[in-house]
């Protein structure tokens, strides 16, 4: 192992253990964290047919989103796979109730396979995120938490909740 490799490989095994000792824990409806403050804007987060709802492949699928101030919402999901992928981000919240997709949007959230329970996360920051963290290729519950943990960690007001449902 040559100097330059075993150099990119400390800095990897660092960067690991920063990650790694970040601890983020999903409560009912949102995070808790002992390294990264949340705001608890957001009041409730759940498919308009309520969590735990079924939904069958081709059907579309709405969120309820009630929040405490105005902001911006990414979407984010977890499929029965394991794959992490984002519905949509940056999406404008009044304070108050907003079902997503909004009213007038060009697009709908459709319900696609693998089948089986399907965790999203709705992300709250005050201005919008950069766009800079990718979420494709992205596998586990770990993987997503560290990627909304960074993304979200500039906003002076942030929050996470999460909701599921299930694709028949």
């Amino acid at each position: 192992m040559n100097l330059k490799s075993l150099r990119l490989a400390l800095v990897a095994a660092a960067a690991t253990l920063l990650v790694s000792a970040c601890t983020i824990t999903v409560r009912p409806g949102g995070f808790t964290s002992s390294d990264l403050t949340l705001s608890g804007v957001i009041q409730d987060f759940q498919p308009t047919r309520g969590n735990g709802a079924a939904y069958y492949v081709g059907e579309n699928v709405e969120f309820r989103l009630v929040t405490d101030r105005s902001g911006y919402v990414t979407l984010t999901a977890l499929d029965p796979d394991g794959k992490v992928y984002v519905f949509e981000r940056n999406i404008p919240v009044q304070a108050g109730v907003n079902y997503l997709p909004v009213a007038g949007a060009r697009h709908v959230y459709s319900v696609n396979p693998p089948l089986g329970q399907q965790r999203v996360r709705a992300s709250f920051t005050v201005g919008r995120t950069d766009g800079s963290v990718k979420y494709v290729g992205r596998y586990g519950d770990g993987d997503w938490t560290s990627a909304i943990q960074i993304e979200i960690r500039p906003s002076p007001v942030r929050d996470v909740a999460e909701t599921y449902f299930y694709i028949r």
